[in-house]
């Protein structure tokens, strides 16, 4: 397929959204990724195709690529690419897919840009009305990396289903005040923030960052006596 670029959007520092139209226009499910087929001006060791998480819900009509930006050729040919620019792409593809019409409670852990499936989630639950009670706890290092915050304040405010906690792990990093959680997500803050409101015997728990925060939150998830067959994760790997 071909994939027209129709909009640019910083997220949060180091974080942009691109924006896509399709030709063929396609369907997808919350929480799959295209492949992305860029003609670079040099050499990237891991070649010209990547694969990003759709961040928009198919309710939203528009592919949104949502990713940090790194020093890679392939992540400044992106960033550098203008309204208009058309490149390849293919897909859709991957099964970190929730079922939005379960009733069960589900808890998203995300770490940084592991945020771009539970945003198309989240999207597509509200977009359909379905009431599962949700909980996302977030963590970045800093308040400024806080991806799509705006939006997610304001389906909070609107959706008594959903409710987000952000963590900070260098606080002392951060240029805007922060008076929230601080610290990586663990066994005791899952407890403190989830068993308020359930069990936690939850149905599913959906991780979703880098390889080493996914680690991380299966270490914390087992101190929590979870099966692992209640557990759905997908790393993101940096590039």
């Amino acid at each position: 397929m071909k994939l027209t670029l129709v909009k640019k959007q910083k997220e949060a520092n180091g974080a942009m959204s691109f924006f896509w139209e399709a030709n063929p226009p396609f369907v997808w499910k919350p929480g799959q990724f295209l492949y992305y087929t860029l003609e670079l001006p040099e050499n990237d060791p891991r070649g010209n195709v990547r694969h990003f998480t759709i961040s928009a819900s198919p309710t939203e009509n528009i592919i949104r690529l949502t990713t940090k930006i790194s020093d890679s050729v392939y992540k400044q040919t992106l960033n550098k690419l203008e309204e208009g620019s058309v490149v390849d792409g293919s897909g859709p593809r991957g099964d970190f897919v929730l079922d939005i019409e379960k009733s069960e409670p589900q808890v998203f852990l995300a770490g940084g840009i592991g945020i771009t499936p539970f945003r198309a989630f989240i999207k597509y639950g509200i977009d359909n009305n379905f009431k599962t009670p949700t909980h996302l706890i977030y963590s970045n290092s800093t308040a400024e990396e806080i991806v799509f915050k705006e939006e997610l304040d304001s389906w909070t405010a609107q959706n008594l289903d959903l409710q987000i906690s952000y963590t900070i792990t260098h606080p002392e990093e951060s240029k805007t005040p922060w008076n929230g959680l601080t610290g990586h997500i663990n066994a005791e803050m899952i407890k403190k923030l989830v068993i308020g409101h359930w069990s936690l015997d939850i149905p599913t728990w959906w991780v979703c960052g880098p390889p080493a925060f996914v680690s991380g939150m299966e270490d914390e998830l087992a101190k929590l006596k979870t099966s692992p067959d209640k557990i759905e994760e997908e790393q993101f790997t940096g590039y």
